[in-house]
C-alpha cells in the first residue's frame, strides 16, 4: 500500500520512516479522510512495543507518514532465514506482540492485519508492531480492497471472511496463526488460490502444531487453537488473558525445552500424524477440572468434537462412547481390561464389563453390547412374541413411549438450518422455527434450540429453533442539508453513528448543514460509522488593496480572487490617469460574488487660461480664480504706478490643470 522510504526530520533532527502511500490510494478522498483519522488515531499509541507514528500529512497528491525508523529486520525475514523459532524466542515474540496489543485495545483501536511483515525485531531483542489502523483505512478504498484482503489471507479471521467484520478477538486469531508459523516455519492452510484459503479459515479448524513440527510441547498445542479458535467465543476473551496464559507457560517450562527448536515434519510424517490418533491436550481440561472452564461446550478447540460432544449432558453418540480413550467419562462407568493368554501362548486382550448400563442408567440384559439397539429391539420382540396377543403391546409401548423413544437432541447451534432439520428428522423429532437478527451466525444459521443440544427429549417431541437472518442492517438516510445535530440524532435512532470528517467551505450549503456524505454500503449493522463532512459557511476571502494600480490589472486582481468589479471615473490631479484613486471596501475580507467598487483617474481637470493683461490687479486676480487657477502677484517695483498687469506666466488661451498656480507680474 506504499513505498517506505529513510527520512530526515529536520525541524527535530531525527532519521524516520517515509511511508508515502500508493497514488491510486491517494486518489480516493473517502480514503484520504479515513487514513488521516486512523493515523491520528494510531499516533496516540505511545508504547515500547508499538512503531510510534510521528506526523501525517499531505503534499500535492500524496499523503504520507512519518514513522519511527526500526533498525533490524521483520519477523517474516527471521523465519525466511532460520525456520521455526525456540519455543522461547515464540514466546518471548508473542509475550511483546500481545502487550502491543494490550496498549492498542485498551484504546479502541484494532489493528486487522497481524502478520509477519508488521512485526519488526530489533536488533536489542524488541518486538514492535506497525501499521495500527491502517486496514481500516485501507479497506474503504475500493481499488484496493480486494489486493489488502489476498495480501492478509493467510491470516485472516473466519468473521472477517464471512461478515466482513472483525473485532479484538480477530486480532487474537492472526496472532494464533503467526504463533503456528513461528513453531513450525509453515502457515496453516494453503491453496492454489487465496479463496481456497479463506474457505479453509472459515471452515476448518487450525491443526495443532505438533502435527506439523516435531518437539512442540502439548501446552504450545492448546495456546495456539485456543488463540485461532474458528468461533470468536471460544477464544480468549482478551488480549490481556492470552497474556497472562503466555507468561505462565513460559514460566513452567524448563530452560531446557525454551531453548529447543521444534523440527518440521516432511509429507510423508504429516500425513501420518493425520491419519493417526490426535495427541492428547489436557492443559484445558486440568483448567476446566479446576472450575475455570467448566463448559464442556468451549473444549471443541483444545479437544476436538467428539470429545467435546462426550462431555455434554446426556452423553455422548453410543459409537463415541465406545471408542472413548480410557480416562473419557465413559471409561468410569465400570469397564476394565485384562491380558489374558490362549492355549497357543498368543497374548490376546479381553473386555470384562460390569453389567451396561442403558442411556437412563438402568442396567441391560447380561450379555447385551452397549450400543446395539437394534439386537436388543430385536430379542425383545422375539421374547414378547412368546406371551401373545400382548406382546404388541409391550413393544408398541417401549418404541414410542417407553426407553425405545428416547432421542437426544444434537448440536445444532451454527449449523445450517437444512443440515439442523435433517438431522431432527433423522431423529424422529419435530421442528419449529423462528428467526432473529444475530451479529455473529451468518444468516441461515441456527442460533440456538430449544430444549438445548444433549437433552434428552422423546420421539416426536418438538426443537424449536431460532434461525439466523443474518446482521441486521439498517438503511442510511440521505443527510445532504440536514443540520449536523439533526443528523447525529436521526443516525442514533437506527443504532448507527455519526463521525465527522474535517469540516470545509461551502458557497451553497449554509454553516453547520451536512454538504457530503460517506459510508461503506447503503445500509450498515447497528454501530456503522457514516462520515459527513459539514459545512463552514461560505469561506471568507481577503479583498487586496488595488489603490494606485492601473485598472486593467486591479480589475482582474479582484476578479481572480472571486469578487464582482463595477467602475466609476473622476478627475485627479495627483492620480495618473487610468489608475486607480480608490475602492470600497477597501481592505478586510469579503465572500465570493461580493462586490468591490474601484475609481479610476481620468487625470487632472483642464481649463484655459484668460487673457488679463493691463487689468488691475483685482480684476486679474479674480479672473484667474474663476478659471480655477491659483494667484501669485510680482510687482516691478516697490510702489506700483498704474497698478495694472503687463505679464502673465501662461500665455492667454492656454490649457493648464486647474489648481495650477498662475504668476502676474504688476507695473
Amino acid at each position: 500500500m506504499a513505498a517506505v522510504h529513510r527520512g530526515h526530520d529536520q525541524r527535530l533532527d531525527r532519521v524516520v520512516a517515509l511511508k508515502i502511500m500508493h497514488p491510486h490510494l491517494a486518489a480516493d478522498e473517502d480514503f484520504r479522510r479515513r487514513f488521516g483519522r486512523e493515523a491520528r488515531a494510531a499516533a496516540r499509541l505511545a508504547h515500547r512495543n508499538v512503531v510510534g507514528v510521528f506526523d501525517q500529512g499531505e503534499d500535492e497528491d500524496r499523503i504520507y507518514l512519518a514513522m519511527e525508523l526500526v533498525e533490524g529486520q521483520t519477523l517474516r525475514a527471521r523465519l525466511r532465514e532460520q525456520g521455526p523459532l525456540s519455543l522461547g524466542e515464540t514466546l518471548d515474540v508473542t509475550e511483546q506482540v500481545l502487550q502491543a496489543l494490550v496498549a492498542a485495545h485498551g484504546a479502541g483501536i484494532v489493528h486487522r492485519d497481524i502478520k509477519p511483515e508488521n512485526i519488526l525485531l530489533d536488533p536489542e531483542g524488541v518486538v514492535k508492531v506497525a501499521d495500527f489502523g491502517l486496514a481500516r483505512a485501507i479497506g474503504t478504498a475500493n481499488s484496493s480492497a480486494s489486493a489488502t484482503l489476498l495480501g492478509t489471507v493467510a491470516y485472516i479471521s473466519p468473521e472477517v471472511v464471512t461478515r466482513g467484520q472483525s473485532d479484538e478477538r480477530s486480532d487474537l486469531y492472526s496472532l494464533g496463526v503467526v504463533l503456528f508459523e513461528m513453531l513450525t516455519g509453515r502457515q496453516p492452510f494453503v491453496g492454489e488460490q487465496p479463496v481456497h484459503i479463506a474457505f479453509q479459515h472459515v471452515h476448518d479448524d487450525i491443526p495443532a502444531p505438533s502435527r506439523r513440527a516435531a518437539g512442540v510441547p502439548r501446552e504450545l498445542d492448546s495456546l495456539v487453537t485456543w488463540a485461532a479458535a474458528r468461533t470468536v467465543e471460544h477464544r480468549p476473551h482478551s488480549a490481556a488473558e492470552l497474556l497472562r496464559s503466555v507468561r505462565e507457560l513460559r514460566a513452567a517450562l524448563p530452560q531446557e525445552m525454551l531453548e529447543s527448536r521444534p523440527e518440521p515434519l516432511d509429507a510423508e510424517e504429516i500425513e501420518a500424524q493425520d491419519t493417526g490418533d490426535a495427541p492428547r491436550i489436557t492443559t484445558r481440561i486440568e483448567r476446566a477440572l479446576d472450575g475455570k472452564d467448566a463448559d464442556p461446550r468451549s473444549w471443541p478447540g483444545v479437544l476436538g468434537a467428539s470429545a467435546a460432544a462426550a462431555a455434554l449432558p446426556g452423553g455422548a453418540t453410543d459409537d463415541a462412547a465406545r471408542d472413548a480413550p480410557s480416562d473419557s467419562p465413559d471409561a468410569a462407568s465400570g469397564a476394565s481390561t485384562a491380558d489374558t493368554e490362549d492355549e497357543d501362548g498368543e497374548g490376546t486382550r479381553s473386555v470384562q464389563a460390569a453389567a451396561p448400563r442403558s442411556r437412563r442408567g438402568r442396567h441391560l440384559p447380561e450379555g447385551t453390547r452397549r450400543g446395539s439397539r437394534p439386537v436388543v429391539l430385536l430379542a425383545t420382540g422375539a421374547l414378547l412374541a412368546t406371551f401373545g396377543a400382548g406382546a404388541w403391546t409391550s413393544a408398541d409401548w417401549y418404541l414410542n413411549t417407553g426407553p425405545g423413544a428416547d432421542r437426544t437432541v444434537p448440536v445444532l447451534a451454527g449449523t445450517e438450518l437444512a443440515d439442523a432439520e435433517d438431522a431432527l428428522d433423522s431423529e424422529g423429532l419435530a421442528v419449529s422455527t423462528t428467526q432473529q437478527y444475530d451479529d455473529e451466525v451468518p444468516a441461515g444459521h441456527v442460533i440456538s434450540s430449544s430444549p438445548g443440544s444433549g437433552t434428552d427429549v422423546k420421539k416426536g417431541d418438538e426443537v424449536a429453533l431460532v434461525v439466523s437472518r443474518g446482521e441486521e442492517l439498517f438503511t442510511v438516510p440521505d443527510l445532504t442539508g440536514s443540520d449536523v445535530g439533526e443528523a447525529e440524532a436521526s443516525l442514533s435512532e437506527l443504532g448507527l453513528v455519526l463521525v465527522e470528517d474535517d469540516p470545509a467551505y461551502s458557497e451553497t450549503v449554509p454553516a453547520g448543514q451536512v454538504i457530503s456524505q460517506s459510508q461503506s454500503a447503503d445500509a450498515l449493522p447497528e454501530g456503522g460509522e457514516v462520515s459527513v463532512v459539514v459545512s463552514q459557511g461560505r469561506q471568507p476571502i481577503s479583498i487586496p488593496d488595488q489603490t494606485g494600480r492601473a485598472e486593467a490589472d486591479a480589475k482582474a486582481s479582484l476578479e481572480d480572487s472571486g469578487f464582482t468589479v463595477t467602475t466609476s471615473s473622476e478627475h485627479s490631479p495627483d492620480v495618473p490617469k487610468g489608475d486607480v484613486i480608490s475602492q470600497s471596501p477597501g481592505s478586510g475580507s469579503g465572500y465570493r460574488g461580493d462586490t468591490v467598487s474601484i475609481v479610476v483617474s481620468q487625470g487632472p481637470e483642464m481649463a484655459t487660461v484668460p487673457d488679463v493683461f493691463k487689468m488691475t490687479e483685482d480684476e486679474a486676480r479674480a479672473a484667474m480664480e474663476s478659471a480655477g487657477f491659483e494667484v501669485a502677484v510680482e510687482y516691478d517695483n516697490e510702489d506700483p504706478v498704474f497698478g495694472q498687469v503687463y505679464e502673465q506666466s501662461a500665455a492667454a488661451g492656454d490649457e493648464l490643470a486647474k489648481g495650477s498656480t498662475v504668476t502676474l507680474t504688476v507695473f
